[in-house]
């Protein structure tokens, strides 16, 4: 398999160091090389840009050195306004400069693999693992602990996970930003309409967990049908990025939910240490489910020191892991929250390997 060259031209250097610093961590499949505008040979067809099968460029650059670019080179436009369609009514591509390097990096693949046909998804295809928290009750802690879990799963173990929430009132907004601009909307449109879309230009990250733009109002989602549920999920599998995707559907446990309880390789059933047993509940929504799928999670008062069961998993409610900003909600997990949390992260990959 060849290496793809991928030729970066900007004026701002300082940016340019740092976009290439950032993709080149983000992906090693490619080789990116900085070009100077300056340079006497930057024209020369035979030259730095001509070996280059990629070209990210300024809009002015790529218009000024247009006449000396192969034709078979896919130009990419660095824009300064987001895009959520990646309009290609005009033939154009562009990707935001500040977008974060996993999206970026999956937005050159698949505008590279519209013009070419080649499929640059190095990694192959594979299904990745469903897990689905949920709660008998609402102000449990699901989303956090999901959230959570997720960062867990990619720096600790090294799984690429994305992040959806099922509930009408998306509360990971209050973690990732509340409204970041995305048309989810857009997305289920294609769902139900059968589209070939890619899923990347609708996802973005925040520390580190990748999840759907959308808005706080999510009840669009929350109400997708089981067969546009089943097509996202295959989309998914196809894009063979990811290793786990977690559900977050709260206490809101309608078709959707029981669809993937009952097919999901973990389930994660969180409850209050004061609520009600969850025993009841297990039995009523997991009745297609392994016993051996089954994490509960205790989310325990900051009083006192949890304690795991054979079966479950024991979570300090720690004030203090949540940091309040402006925009949103940052969670500390360097105190007995993260500790906690990691514990059930673990779990998760113990009994998907086990159920597999």
């Amino acid at each position: 398999m060849e290496t793809v060259r991928i030729g970066v031209i900007v004026k701002d250097k300082a940016y340019r160091n740092a976009l290439l610093r950032g993709l080149s961590h983000e992906s090693r499949d490619f080789q990116f090389v900085s070009i100077d505008a300056g340079r006497e040979d930057v024209n020369d067809r035979s030259g730095v840009i001509g070996s280059c099968q990629i070209i990210l460029a300024d809009p002015d650059l790529i218009d000024e050195h247009a006449d000396h670019i192969p034709e078979q080179v896919t130009l990419i436009r660095l824009t300064y306004h987001e895009m959520y369609d990646l309009g290609d009514s005009a033939g154009s591509m562009e990707i935001f400069r500040y977008e974060d390097a996993r999206v970026f990096v999956n937005k050159i693949i698949y505008y590279y693999s519209r013009k070419n046909g080649i499929d640059l998804y190095f990694h192959g295809r594979k299904k990745c693992r469903k897990v689905v928290f949920s709660s008998p009750s609402g102000g449990s802690g699901t989303t956090s602990a999901a959230m959570t879990s997720a960062r867990f799963l990619k720096y600790r173990f090294g799984k690429k996970t994305l992040f959806i929430s099922l509930c009408p009132l998306d509360g990971s907004r209050r973690f990732t930003g509340a409204d970041d601009g995305g048309n989810i909307i857009s997305l289920l449109y294609h769902l139900s309409a059968g589209d070939d879309v890619p899923l990347c230009k609708f996802i973005s990250s925040s520390e580190g967990v990748d999840h759907f733009r959308g808005q706080s109002n999510n009840r669009a989602v929350a109400e997708m049908t089981i067969t546009e549920l089943k097509r996202l999920i295959h989309m998914i599998d196809d894009m063979g990025e990811y290793n786990y995707v977690l559900f977050d559907c709260g206490n809101h446990v309608g078709s959707l939910a029981q669809f993937l309880l009952d097919r999901a390789d973990v389930c994660v059933v969180v409850r209050q240490k004061k609520g009600f047993d969850a025993g009841d509940y297990l039995q009523e929504r997991s009745q297609g489910s392994e016993t051996g799928k089954i994490i509960r999670v205790t989310d325990f008062d900051e009083a006192l020191e949890p304690k795991d069961d054979a079966g479950d998993i024991s979570v300090t409610y720690d004030p203090e892991a949540f940091v309040a900003d402006e925009k949103r909600t940052y969670i500390d997990i360097r105190g007995r929250y993260g500790r906690d949390v990691s514990r059930l992260a673990e779990r998760i990959i113990g009994c998907a390997d086990e159920w597999s």
